[in-house]
């Protein structure tokens, strides 16, 4: 029996061994074993956290794989090979593994940053700043800032998110070492941004960087304190450091991959999600999100198959690129393309946004059977 071991059950680990079960159920390969490794017993919704922590954002794994025949181990994995995994239950051999152990919010090295900072990134980190947020009463609404440290994709999006849960009396700082926020997402969005930050009465501190933090104050790079209880970080991804050692890593520390999704220079694992970079096309290359972290897991999972079958293995691409960022519950900006040209913006914005985060980031229902479980995941060609 060869055995595939999924090494992650976020959105790239769980689109993999979907898109695995559907390639093995049609080509009859009854001698390959698919399991799923994760610490977790559900897949976290996590481009909704900005939102706060809810149940709806935690879909359980069990059923799922349960219905597509894929053995769901729970356990935290320490080490990966190129023919095991170590965790700490046992030792897990496999035949091809696809690692999709994901990333996460790094904190910078400041001083009480680790202490008193929040992140936006895992469940129970966001449950934890949802609880520290409803202890906060008016008084100390007045008397100290909330302060959202970073502002991309991610800290805008929190910024915006806390004036819509909190009203309107309390002072929100985003700060940020470039001039503009949002720079990092191109010109196009400047406008928008602004506005959004404006109406929302969020104060941007731009060329600026927090040098000290402790449980009542922060300190910046300037010499300014501002008085706070509430420092959220939003200060960019890493990946899971099971990809040390692994084979080549770009200069964000993912692992470079092939346009197979194999990890260069290791014939036996393959990598989909925020622990590897692709070529998305000629031009781009992957990024950090779940809009390429499912597609690179769809075609990982067929390909970890047709391996170990020794058919020609499919190639990566994914030309087409959107993004939608939130700037308030009535107000999203729909990009299409790499250069992010807006096509929607305000209620209608926040209604694609929706629908985004809310049915097309969804795994299938158990409910719906094997099989059109797998059509749903990977069409059969017609």
């Amino acid at each position: 029996m060869a055995k595939i071991i999924i090494a992650g059950g976020g959105f790239a680990g769980l689109w993999a061994a979907m898109a695995a079960a559907a390639t093995r159920h049609r080509q009859t390969a009854k001698d390959i074993e698919i399991t799923l490794v994760s610490k977790d017993t559900h897949l976290c919704v996590r481009p909704r956290l900005y939102e706060g922590a809810r149940p709806e954002m935690r879909v359980p794994l069990q059923p799922l794989l349960e219905a597509i025949d894929v053995t769901f181990e729970q356990a935290q994995i320490s080490e990966v090979t190129p023919t095991a995994l170590q965790t700490d239950k046992a030792k897990m051999v496999h035949d091809r593994l696809i690692l999709a152990a994901g990333s996460h919010v790094a904190i910078p090295a400041i001083p009480g940053a680790a202490d008193h900072g929040f992140v936006v990134d895992a469940y129970e980190q966001t449950a934890r700043l949802d609880t520290h947020l409803s202890k906060l009463d008016s008084k100390a609404l007045d008397t100290s800032a909330l302060v959202v440290v970073g502002a991309s994709f991610s800290g805008l999006e929190i910024a915006t998110s806390l004036r819509d849960r909190l009203g309107g009396d309390a002072a929100i700082y985003l700060i940020d070492q470039k001039a503009k926020a949002g720079q990092s997402l191109g010109n196009n969005l400047t406008d928008e941004i602004d506005v959004a930050l404006d109406k929302a009465d969020i104060e941007f501190l731009g060329g600026e960087t927090v040098t000290h933090v402790t449980a009542d104050q922060i300190t910046l790079r300037s010499g300014r304190a501002i008085d706070t209880q509430t420092v959220i970080f939003a200060t960019g991804l890493q990946p899971s450091p099971l990809v040390a050692n692994l084979g080549v890593q770009a200069s964000d520390g993912r692992l470079q991959l092939d346009q197979t999704l194999k990890v260069t220079g290791q014939p036996t694992i393959f990598a989909a999600g925020d622990v590897g970079v692709a070529a998305a096309d000629d031009e781009h290359s992957t990024l950090m999100s779940c809009q390429h972290a499912m597609p690179m897991g769809v075609l990982a999972g067929q390909n970890a198959v047709r391996d170990l079958l020794g058919q020609d293995m499919l190639r990566y691409t994914q030309p087409d690129y959107a993004t939608c960022l939130s700037l308030g519950a009535s107000n999203a900006v729909f990009t299409q393309g790499w250069d992010r040209t807006i096509v929607m913006t305000g209620e209608h914005g926040a209604a694609m946004k929706a629908q985004i985060n809310e049915q097309w980031i969804y795994p299938p229902s158990p409910g719906l059977g094997r099989e059109a479980i797998f059509e749903m995941i990977l069409p059969a060609q017609v």
